[in-house]
């Protein structure tokens, strides 16, 4: 029913046990998906022999040997065996609502064409999961609840029809834009975007950028891959999980909240200022970025007290009430 593509980093440092993670939770789904690792950076081939998927070394790349969207999605599309193909960041774990919801979406729109995304969970993660355990997604689940925060209104997976995408402009992988870009052009042809998020829990244990090798380092997200990407993208707007036209909830498929063009708006004005702090005012602009996580990291924690709050009184026996 559906092929997963993907095109890891280098498994080394902290992207050896995550990218193991998230690949090896693909294999675990029911029913079993096909596997599809482009390129051949350390580790990918080695990966792909040990879980028996489809390994395509060969993908073009920039001159800073990042790939280039277009290679992975229009060539992903092509030698897909299934009908229903999901691009997944290779630091994604996925469990088995992930693939309910692609089999709901499948019976939803019958041969139409379609996009599912969603939002990330992130928490920190830097052991290997037992996969021979029958309780790890349960536990990893738990986790995310516990830890975990949806840090941004991206997505790092696409679930699509074959052909849905063509000429898709050359992005340089993993340099911003080239994710909005997707949600932009579906939206823009009118076609049904769903976001999955309250019916999938995906999980990215998070990391630096210290690989991205012409953005400034760990530090910041620029550089010449970044300008070049805002350039493809100039014309567009900057669209999220949050300009969906309809969610899935555990209940089944429901219209676009009324709330969904606020939050868009708000996302883009985020998304504006943030690129500007690390992008044209950049070093200038580092107290403000130094302020600006602080902000964050304390709502985090009063969101994480909260949640331990609500669990707790969730499981405190009622008082009883005597007349």
């Amino acid at each position: 029913m559906l092929t997963i593509i993907a095109i890891p980093k280098a498994f080394k440092g902290q992207f050896d046990a995550i990218q193991h993670n998230a690949i090896r939770s693909w294999c675990e789904l029911e029913p079993k998906p096909e596997v599809i690792l482009f390129g051949n950076d350390e580790g990918t081939a080695e990966l792909a022999r040990e879980l028996g998927l489809r390994h395509v070394p060969e993908v073009e790349r920039n001159e800073f040997d990042t790939p280039l969207i277009p290679a992975i999605f229009e060539r992903g599309q092509e030698l897909a065996s299934n009908k229903i193909v999901a691009y997944v960041n290779s630091d994604i774990i996925l469990g088995e609502d992930f693939m309910s919801a692609v089999e709901h979406l499948v019976a939803k729109f019958e041969g139409r064409q379609f996009l599912g995304v969603g939002r990330k969970t992130s928490i920190r993660m830097t052991d290997r999961i037992d996969f021979s355990d029958p309780q790890w997604e349960t536990k990893l689940k738990s986790r995310a609840e516990r830890e975990g925060f949806h840090v941004t209104y991206d997505s790092d997976f696409f679930v699509f029809p074959k052909g849905l995408y063509q000429n898709v402009p050359r992005f340089a992988i993993g340099r911003c834009y080239w994710s909005s870009w997707l949600m932009w052009d579906v939206r823009r042809r009118k076609i049904p975007m769903i976001d999955l998020t309250r019916a999938v829990v995906s999980v990215e244990p998070a990391h630096d950028y210290s690989h991205a090798k012409s953005t400034g380092g760990v530090t910041r997200l620029s550089g010449v891959e970044f300008r070049t990407n805002k350039a493809l993208f100039r014309g567009s707007r900057y669209y999220s999980t949050a300009n969906a036209s309809q969610v899935l909830a555990k209940d089944g498929l429901a219209p676009a909240p009324i709330y969904f063009p606020l939050t868009s708006m708000w996302v883009r004005s985020a998304y504006w200022v943030y690129f500007l702090l690390k992008g044209d005012l950049y070093p200038y602009s580092i107290p403000l970025i130094l302020v600006g996580r602080s902000f964050v990291t304390v709502g985090h924690e009063v969101m994480r007290r909260a949640r331990r709050i609500r669990r707790q009184s969730a499981r405190r026996p009622a008082s009883t009430v005597q007349a």
